[in-house]
């Protein structure tokens, strides 16, 4: 069985992504949950239960209970807002369903003329649909994101079909690794001044547990498949070496499970930090930290990540499973 991996692994090297900076629905880069926020960002190895994983990585489904929800908000910058949630479910005999969305409100913006005219507002918001299902064969595990995306900026959208293909692979009860090919897709329709591309992306992590320690290491790569994955070189106070491009693909989170109850986490973009923090101060950029504490039924998230001297965004989650809920209303 570990042959549907393999196939899964050799799977990138015959695809082609474009370049940064040119793709457009840039909703399907954003975090959609605090725990992979508190992991620096990207997390597709985590198989535990967590259902928010689902939109890291579909595979997961396996492990995640009938009738979990989980509901997510994210006061971004600005006016900026973000709001998500799942819902596991199973349909007669058929297990391993998951169905999610991710919602971007971009706020209120001033429309005018030539001039400068005040001719009132617009608004602008994305969102992203999403239905998953996994698969288990012995120690691998196949899953598949379909999702729907559409973005509007006044009166002008654009919609596409995409789909994520994922895999775990249970090396122990400690140990796991995880594959993503994002956002396969096409547009379907759009009025945009410029013509939208969608981000296709592939990453590959690992998730440990050394077995007497209470910590739980995860290391992802990401954007395997682009060449210029980073900004302009030649910036001051920036390095070029071999060694610091590989960093910037990769992404480092680390668990503190003090309990079943109460974890920490912590987590370092390097990329975030080269190339957002100022010359002569980080301000913390690229660092990124914070908690689970589960009440009863309820599994609460909290965690922060810093993107620049400046400030950084909060992220809110609660996860139940609503058989248990009822049981204790």
């Amino acid at each position: 069985m570990r042959k549907y991996f393999l196939i899964l692994l050799l799977l990138p090297f015959t695809l082609s992504a474009q370049i940064g900076g040119r793709a457009g629905f840039q909703a399907l880069n954003l975090t959609s949950n605090p725990r992979t926020a508190a992991l620096s960002g990207s997390a597709v190895s985590l198989a535990d239960g967590d259902l928010s994983q689902f939109f890291e990585n579909p595979a997961i489904l396996d492990s995640v209970a009938e009738k979990d929800l989980f509901l997510h908000i994210n006061p971004y910058f600005a006016d900026v807002s973000i709001l998500s949630a799942a819902y596991r479910f199973d349909i007669k005999r058929v297990q391993g369903f998951a169905v999610g969305v991710n919602y971007i409100n971009y706020g209120d913006f001033q429309l005018t003329d030539e001039s400068g005219q005040n001719l009132g507002s617009f608004g602008a918001r994305d969102y992203v649909l999403a239905l998953g299902k996994a698969h288990q064969l012995g120690p691998v595990t196949l899953g598949v994101n379909l999702k729907f995306i559409n973005n509007a900026i006044d009166s002008y959208s654009s919609s596409a079909f995409a789909a994520d293909l994922g895999g775990i692979f249970r090396v122990n009860k400690n140990w796991t690794f995880g594959m993503v090919i994002s956002n396969m897709g096409f547009v379907v329709s759009g009025n945009s001044p410029t013509r939208a591309h969608i981000p296709l992306d592939v990453s590959i992590g690992t998730s440990f547990k050394p077995e007497y320690m209470p910590l739980r290491f995860t290391v992802t790569s990401v954007n395997l498949t682009e060449r210029n994955f980073s900004i302009s070189d030649d910036e001051a106070g920036r390095t070029n070496s071999g060694l610091d491009k590989a960093l910037r693909r990769v992404h480092l989170g680390a668990e503190l499970l003090l309990s079943n109850h109460f974890q920490l986490l912590f987590g370092y973009h390097h990329k975030r930090k080269q190339e957002l923090r100022l010359e002569s101060l980080g301000g913390g950029a690229g660092f990124s930290y914070g908690l689970m504490l589960k009440i009863k039924q309820i599994q609460l998230r909290f965690s922060r990540a810093t993107f620049h001297a400046a400030g950084g965004t909060s992220f809110i989650s609660l996860q139940t499973n609503l058989n248990e809920f009822k049981k204790i209303l």
